[in-house]
Order: C-alpha cells, then structure tokens, then sequence
C-alpha cells in the first residue's frame, strides 16, 4: 500500500505538502509543485483514506440513511420491499449531488446517533422512525434531518419530511372501484393508523362523495398477526360473498388474500374484484396481476435529498412537508359490474 510518506520521499518535500496537496490546500503550495505532486500520486496509484478525510474536513460529504429504528415492530413483508425501492432511488440521487450514501438500520437511536457523529454526516435521512425516536435524534444531532413517511404532526426546526398522498391515493382507488360499477365494497387494512388510516379516510370521502350510506360499515379490519389472519378469512366468507369488490391498504395483504381467498372458494375477479396499494413486485408477478395504486419511490427519493442537501447548503426550504401524487394502475384483478 503507497503511503503519504512514500510520495514525499520520492518528491523530495514533506509529508504535510503532500497532505496539502491531497486535501486541495493547494494555496500553500506552488502550481508547478503541486502539479508535480499529483503526478506522482497517480503514477505510484495511491489511494486516499475516504473516512480519514471525511473525519478531517467539516463537512464529510455523507449523508447518512437510517432504515427503520424501530424496536418494537420490524420492517413488515409489504415495507421491504418499499424500502429496498427507496435505498436504491436515494442511493442514486445523493451520488448525483456529489454525497456518499451510508446505510445502515439499527434497533436503537443511541447507535445511529453514535455513526452520524464517528462518521460525522452532513445528515440524515430517515425511514420509519417514530416522533420519540426522532425528538431524540435532533437533541443530539444538530444536522439537519429528512423523515420518509414518519406522518409527523408537527414541525420542528431543521426537519423535513416527505411522504405519500395517501389520502388522494385512498380516494382514487375508491372512485376507480365506482366507475367500475361496484358499490358493496369494502377497505381492508390489519389496521388504522398512519397511512393506513389515511388511505383508509381517502376511500371513505369518495363513498360518502357517491352517496352510498353506511359508510364506515365499509371498514373492515383484519389482525396483525398473520396466521390469525388467514384464519379469519374462513370466519368472513358468509360477510365477503356480499360484496363485489375488495379494497386491500397494501398490495401484500391483497395478494395475501387472493391466494388464501381463491383457497377458499372465490376467485379474482370471477367472484369478487381486489385492489392494492403500493405497486410493489406483488403486484406484477400476482395471478391475476393486481390492480392498484402507485406511489412513486423514486420522486420521494429526488425531493428527500434535494431537500436536504438544500438545508446542508444553507438553502431556505420554503415546503418542508411534501406529499408525493399517486394514481391508479390498472391490471387484471378488478371486472365491472
């Protein structure tokens, strides 16, 4: 391994030029000694020390991007794949900034604020975690702080957020299923909180905005646990026979339910028309492929980064909590009534 002192031996100056030179401090070096210099890094192919850089500089060029810190209830089946789209769209967009992405997920914030100050991050982004989890970041991380749908409901200094429309995503899917003719539907979730809460409200307003009474008898919420789950839909069927069309709060529990409904007796969409929400791979590679709401990873990705390279920049961020547009994708899984 070439070492600094290898390039000033050869040079003839001192270690501390050769570090000048490296470190761009080229004003306390001469133009025609620095050119000399860097051709010799080359030639010898030394390759700097990338953290022994960034620890040195004020600013390290890292943006750090924490996964879900939540120690309670690990990353879902439909959240892995949401976040292994969203690591790769932020991976994207802060190399275009000119940042390192640093990734890492931890079940508690005292090691994700230990690595943002050893590696010293211009900031973090931040997926999945909760307003406890977050208030105690920002007390002890003074960098600026870019949440990915954490649904914060209030605003604090130095903190962005970015999310899904999911309330105008509940509401598209719902109008979608009404154009189609259907009126006995449901929306089923594993539960009401969040964003499932909010996709939840969307779908509401577009039933009560067609007419149709009774409208929150239309909610129907399953268990958390899965096997619970599955067994419940035994216990519903008497319940789903009456209805034309199933609206699912993510496309997991869609094809979930596909697969375990079509066990069952009833078929997609011969006996009863099933919707998602995400457009995850389960909705492509699903028999029948499932018709279901977008929500575009990639643009969430663009607008976390630019804003937070933004505030890094000293840059005002006129909008610090930006919801995303969805819009329906039709497949195979819904047919009119």
């Amino acid at each position: 391994m070439i070492r600094i002192k290898d390039i000033a031996e050869r040079a003839g100056v001192s270690t501390t030029t050769v570090s000048n030179v490296i470190h761009q401090k080229e004003g306390k070096v001469s133009p025609a000694l620095a050119a000399r210099i860097k051709g010799m890094i080359q030639e010898m192919g030394y390759v700097p020390s990338l953290s022994a850089r960034m620890l040195a500089k004020e600013d390290s060029h890292v943006i750090g991007v924490v996964v879900n810190c939540e120690a309670e209830e690990p990353l879902r089946s439909r959240k892995d794949l949401l976040a292994a789209s969203l690591v790769r769209y932020l991976e994207t967009a802060i190399r275009e900034k000119g940042y390192y992405m640093m990734l890492f997920t931890r079940r508690s914030m005292e090691e994700v604020l230990q690595e943002s100050r050893a590696w010293n991050f211009d900031g973090v982004i931040a997926f999945g975690i909760t307003r406890e989890e977050l208030e105690h970041l920002r007390a002890a991380f003074p960098k600026p702080v870019v949440t990915i749908d954490n649904s914060l409901e209030q605003t604090y200094s130095n903190v962005c957020q970015v999310g899904t429309d999911d309330f105008g995503g509940g509401r598209q899917i719902g109008e979608y299923l009404l154009s189609q003719g259907h009126r006995k539907l449901l929306f089923v979730a594993d539960n009401d909180r969040g964003e499932d809460h909010c996709r939840w409200l969307g779908f509401r307003e577009a039933m009560e905005a067609a007419g149709l009474s009774d409208v929150d008898s239309m909610h129907l919420l399953l268990p958390e646990d899965r096997a619970q789950r599955l067994e419940a839909y035994a216990g519903l069927l008497p319940l789903l026979r009456q209805q034309t069309a199933l609206c699912f709060c993510s496309d997991y529990h869609a094809v979930e339910a596909m697969n375990r409904l079509r066990e069952l007796g009833l078929r997609t969409p011969e006996d009863l028309s099933v919707t998602g929400f995400d457009d995850v791979v389960y909705a492509w590679v699903s028999w029948p492929n499932l018709t279901t709401v977008h929500q575009c990873m990639d643009e969430k990705a663009r607008l976390a980064v630019e804003m937070l390279t933004n505030m890094v920049s000293g840059v005002s961020v006129e909008n610090c909590d930006q919801k995303v547009p969805t819009y329906v994708v039709e497949r195979d899984s819904v047919r009119p009534v």
